[in-house]
């Protein structure tokens, strides 16, 4: 029987629906108590979810990662630490699990924090995506730039190890010339050891999808991003990760290695990964505790073992009849070869997208 280590919480509560944000989120309502209703969806889902996992030939082994994204994790406040502990922590976690909770500024509480980390919360990643009010405003943020330096200055002060989320290609950056080295000079005085770096990737009907920069200008954002935390012993370790080194999300790159992760929680997805030929992804539906499979064949799965080995600094095994092709990206400076392994550079992991192209 093979074994899981890692699992995904879905929480889809937010206080407010950021009107870039695409997850599947649900504003809380104060006429009634969401988390109750969402627990119970849980008790549910797990008992479903055992089933499913044994029909594969899954079992549990000691957690290495937890992840609790969103939607608003931190919104489930010392109520879901509880409820965690009660309803789902009959699965070990390893003495040095990595279990990481998302926290947007002005959403936690001290007592909130220790009630999760009693249940062994140790990693947090914070939805800061901005350190200017003015373009916080432009993203439909409601925490203000003081609810940010005081979280930042509150995980530094107790030695968290914290993760922060900062986002380019922002509306009117280029009008209001917004100053990135300035943000994240503000960021890096509060001693994160990791940060993820997202480009915004607005849906059509976006209301300031015509100020959206152009590609030149994202590009040239992200490529100074890259060189400045390089320069600063940052690890440029995934398309849109960056860290100090031994800081790297182990839960992440669970999913870049092709490892399986179990999921729990609507829209929550899993992966088991059953042989090299062979694999299941499956989603939690929104509306009842039941999921939706898709079985990946040895196509699917060498083309996204492609595509996430391309996307990590580990690279991707050459194989001679691409050769030319890698030779090609060397030659423009998008790629490095390394003991057997092309590897992308910050330039080329920009045009990631493209290069698959041209690869397929």
């Amino acid at each position: 029987m093979t074994q899981v280590s890692s699992l995904y919480l879905h929480v889809p509560f937010c206080q407010h629906l950021c009107n870039y944000c695409d997850f599947y989120k649900k504003p809380l309502d104060s006429q009634r108590d969401q988390f109750l209703e969402y627990q119970d969806f849980l008790k549910n889902s797990v008992s479903q979810h055992e089933k499913f996992l044994l029909q594969n030939n899954f079992s549990w082994a000691p957690l290495e990662t937890v992840y609790l994204g969103g939607g608003t994790p931190s919104l489930w406040g010392k109520n879901g630490a509880e409820f965690f502990a009660k309803e789902l922590c009959s699965i070990p976690l390893k003495d040095d699990a990595e279990f990481t909770m998302e926290v947007d500024p002005g959403t936690w509480t001290e007592e909130m924090l220790s009630a999760w980390q009693e249940v062994g919360l140790n990693r947090i990643s914070v939805g800061t995506q901005s350190l200017n009010p003015e373009f916080l405003k432009i993203l439909d943020r409601i925490h203000s730039l003081n609810d940010s330096l005081y979280f930042l200055k509150f995980l530094q002060k107790n030695q968290w190890n914290y993760s922060l989320d900062f986002l380019l290609g922002v509306p009117f950056s280029h009008e209001k010339k917004r100053d990135i080295k300035q943000e994240l000079d503000l960021l890096l005085d509060h001693s994160p050891k990791h940060i993820s770096l997202y480009i915004l990737n607005a849906r059509s009907k976006y209301p300031h999808i015509q100020h959206i920069p152009d590609d030149d200008y994202i590009s040239e954002e992200y490529l100074f991003v890259s060189e400045y935390l390089r320069s600063l012993g940052f690890h440029h370790y995934e398309v849109s990760n960056f860290a100090l080194p031994g800081f790297e999300s182990k839960h992440n790159q669970k999913y870049w290695n092709g490892q399986g992760v179990a999921a729990l929680g609507p829209t929550g997805t899993g992966y088991l990964a059953i042989n090299d030929n062979k694999a299941t992804r499956y989603k939690w539906k929104v509306t009842k505790p039941e999921v939706e499979i898709e079985e990946l064949g040895p196509t699917e799965l060498l083309l996204e073992k492609t595509y996430l080995s391309l996307r990590t600094s580990l690279g991707l095994k050459i194989t001679p009849e691409r050769y030319p092709l890698y030779l090609d990206w060397i030659k423009k400076n998008y790629a490095t070869e390394d003991n057997g392994f092309i590897k992308l550079n910050s330039s080329g992991f920009l045009i990631l997208d493209s290069l698959m192209k041209d690869l397929l």
